[in-house]
């Protein structure tokens, strides 16, 4: 079992909106970059930036526009940002940028943002918004009902990572190149074909309840971690009651090397890399499904 150690909670300097609370609520992705620790919340139009050394973080516009305060019409509207993660500028090695996708549940979710960061890992410019409707169709057709809520990339490909639940019980990745990917970003009105490979995961069971993939993170030898919880629901847009998590290992080869149980009944919906030593430290933000309660970063050691 692995042990998670609580950081903080996710506390902000100003809310989003006078009457929204003084932090976030449902994290759902998490990149570490240099000194700084961005957030998506999949109940907010903006991202979240914090440190290890702050107690409160900042928002930062990502989507335009407002969503309504009530939680079901909020729901209902929001776009859904799931993933999160760092995109390498393939012109310049020495820029990225924030990427940022909706899990495709719903046909509103199907928007992309990419935030510009300069060398520091600082913010640089407003972020760009991206119509994926046509590649979300494409992924639809593909493997049905989606919900994509992770992404890790090492070198040349990119791994979405899709999340299942007790009907639909497809708990996959999906293998896309780099090339193809960059492609979709600059074009998505010109679609055509990516070549796709889509591996399907069992990882496990808890009272009959299925342990889903939530995020990933790549690490440099092409590991990839990842976090998964047991939701109880049957629907991609219906929160359920969280029975457990787990954080596991897949490698270059796709196979699975780590499945472990957390010792807290948190639903993790983020994950990236701290430190590498003689272990992996790891950071995890958590959702707690309920607006009025702060998402909590955690800390974690992995030997594998």
């Amino acid at each position: 079992m692995i042990q998670l150690t609580e950081i903080k909670n996710l506390l902000l300097v100003r809310p989003s909106h006078p009457h929204r609370p003084l932090h976030l609520s449902a994290a759902s992705g998490l990149v570490k970059v240099g000194p700084w620790l961005y957030v998506v919340a999949d109940d907010e139009l903006h991202i979240g930036k914090f440190s290890l050394s702050n107690n409160t973080g900042e928002l930062y516009e990502c989507f335009p526009g407002d969503l309504p305060l009530d939680i079901e019409e909020r729901k209902a509207a929001k776009p859904d940002a799931e993933v999160l993660t760092l995109l390498p500028d393939p012109s310049n090695s020495r820029h990225s940028s924030l990427l940022v996708l909706g899990s495709g549940s719903k046909k509103n979710r199907r928007d992309a943002a990419l935030i510009g960061l300069d060398g520091n890992g600082d913010i640089s410019g407003e972020a760009k918004i991206i119509d994926l409707s046509l590649f979300y169709e494409f992924l639809k057709n593909e493997i049905g009902k989606l919900n994509i809520e992770g992404a890790a990339i090492f070198q040349e490909r990119i791994f979405l990572f899709q999340r299942g639940n007790k009907k639909n019980k497809l708990n996959a990745t999906i293998n896309i190149g780099m090339n193809d990917f960059y492609r979709l970003l600059h074009e998505p009105q010109k679609f055509y074909e990516p070549h796709i490979q889509i591996t399907p995961y069992d990882l496990g069971y808890v009272d009959e309840v299925p342990f889903c993939f939530t995020d990933a993170t790549a690490l440099p030898t092409g590991d990839i971690i990842f976090t998964a919880s047991a939701e109880n629901t049957s629907d991609s847009y219906l929160d359920g009651m969280c029975m457990g998590s787990k954080i596991g290992v897949i490698n270059l080869q796709g196979n699975l090397i780590l499945l472990e149980p957390v010792d807290k009944i948190v639903k993790l919906e983020g994950i990236t890399v701290n430190n590498i030593d003689k272990a992996v430290e790891i950071l995890l933000v958590s959702d707690a499904d309920d607006v009025s309660r702060p998402a909590q970063l955690y800390s974690a050691l992995l030997n594998f």
